[in-house]
């Protein structure tokens, strides 16, 4: 697993992992917390967390904290990606980042 790293003053915690069954990824974040206090994160797997690069659009984080999963578009090749990048919903503001192992 991943840790997930807070970015500038936004303190943000926890966990990610990739699981490919088939042709099925899915991310799974666990013990995920962020002191941005906000409805709705949104988050992109990136490389090497560089938006103005290819990245893909993964939707909104169901949750702003604790466990959950998120679904990889089909046909993604999740090897080229190897950053989630976590932003306000609708803003450029990163509150974190993970690594994807």
């Amino acid at each position: 697993m991943g840790s997930v790293a807070g970015v500038d003053s936004y303190s943000t915690s926890g966990y990610v992992g990739a699981a490919i069954v088939g042709s099925t990824i899915t991310l799974s974040f666990k013990g995920f917390a962020t002191s941005a206090e906000v409805d709705a994160l949104d988050a992109f797997l990136t490389i090497n967390g560089n938006m103005a690069k290819r990245h893909i659009d993964l939707g909104q984080l169901p949750s702003t904290q604790g466990a959950f999963d998120l679904a990889v578009p089909d046909g993604t090749d999740i090897s080229l990606f190897n950053t989630v990048v976590i932003r306000i919903a609708g803003s450029d503001t990163t509150v974190g980042t993970a690594s994807v192992p």
